[in-house]
């Protein structure tokens, strides 16, 4: 698969692409006069310029067929990268899922995981999988994750990006997490990492029920890292993480940090 972005850098001149979104195999661009060779696939000219119209990631079948990795079902779901070979972001309604001007979505997922202390050995609750980022990086650090995601058109895209390859290490859990995580036994885990869309999208994610229950199953001395979005962002008025930090202490959290460059939020629960 390619980008708008890999086909820009082509038509620009760019010999050299390593597909599958800089995971993949570089290969040499072969030019002709009126076409150009992507991965022995031959392309027009007004095929390539077509393709940098729309903001997004293609696939290419072996026949040469191309597709817009898209799903519309409810709402619009694309991928879409920010810089070439970087991690894609998820796009539902034109609404981005993950920062993108400043950090990309590999490296945000990073910052969450080394915020919450995750090591080898931890049982890790990651609530909202998304395109996995979180999940991944905390494997790498040699966890053991549990990862919820309510969406199985997200959970689509997930499977087909080449950088959520690996998820399948995980104990990927599809459904609502207000329904999942009561069913969880108490202390189960070692670190939670909450990662929910905007208020504005899942408010029951921000309740003080939903955090009591991730409160239960956290064990003694767990930490808990929640996303709450931009720095100084407010909701209809009001301070959002505030809000949030305020909720997490009502249920027993011990609020450590409230980092508003990254939009997280790290509490503890007490030994």
């Amino acid at each position: 698969m390619i980008s708008n972005l890999d086909v820009e850098a082509v038509l620009n001149g760019d010999d050299r692409i390593v597909l599958d979104l800089g995971k993949g195999e570089e290969i040499t661009v072969v030019r002709d006069d009126d076409a150009i060779f992507i991965d022995d696939i031959e392309f027009d000219i007004d095929t390539l310029k077509s393709m940098t119209r729309w903001k997004g990631v293609y696939g290419i079948t072996d026949n040469g067929d191309i597709f817009k990795l898209e799903i519309r079902s409810g709402s619009y779901y694309k991928l879409v990268q920010e810089r070439r070979y970087e991690a894609p972001t998820l796009e539902i309604d034109g609404i981005r899922m993950h920062r993108t001007k400043w950090t990309d979505p590999w490296t945000d997922a990073g910052v969450k995981v080394a915020k919450a202390g995750v090591g080898k050995g931890d049982h890790v609750l990651d609530v909202c999988t998304g395109l996995g980022y979180t999940a991944l990086r905390a494997m790498e650090a040699g966890a053991h994750v549990t990862t919820i995601e309510i969406d199985e058109n997200v959970i689509e895209l997930a499977r087909v990006n080449p950088w959520s390859d690996g998820l399948e290490g995980a104990d990927l859990i599809t459904g609502d997490a207000v329904e999942v995580v009561p069913t969880f036994d108490d202390e189960s885990f070692n670190v939670v990492i909450h990662d929910p869309p905007r208020l504005a999208r899942a408010g029951e994610l921000y309740s003080t029920e939903f955090y009591s229950e991730l409160f239960r199953v956290l064990k003694p001395g767990g930490t808990l890292v929640h996303y709450v979005g931009s720095p100084g962002s407010r909701y209809r008025g009001k301070d959002v993480p505030a809000g949030v930090a305020k909720r997490l202490t009502m249920v027993g959290f011990d609020v450590e940090e409230v980092d508003r460059k990254w939009g997280l939020i790290r509490a503890r629960k007490p030994i």
